[in-house]
């Protein structure tokens, strides 16, 4: 295994035990977009996020599921 594989699979480990949620990385792609989207998100401007969080996370599981096979 390479750093980068370890450092990776230490993300993901991190992530699992910090109990992330859909929300915690809608807030996140927003915080990437700017602070205007990070005020808009905190105001409870989310559903972009959210359908971008899901988006996201619903890929990762259909390349990890074909990785797999």
């Amino acid at each position: 295994m390479s750093i980068v594989e370890f450092k990776r699979a230490k993300l993901l480990q991190d992530a699992k035990l910090s109990g992330i949620t859909v929300k915690d990385i809608a807030r996140a792609l927003a915080t990437m977009a700017g602070v205007k989207a990070v005020s808009d998100f905190d105001a409870g401007l989310t559903s972009v996020y959210i359908a971008k969080a899901e988006a996201l996370l619903e890929l990762a599981t259909e390349f990890a599921q074909e990785r797999r096979a």
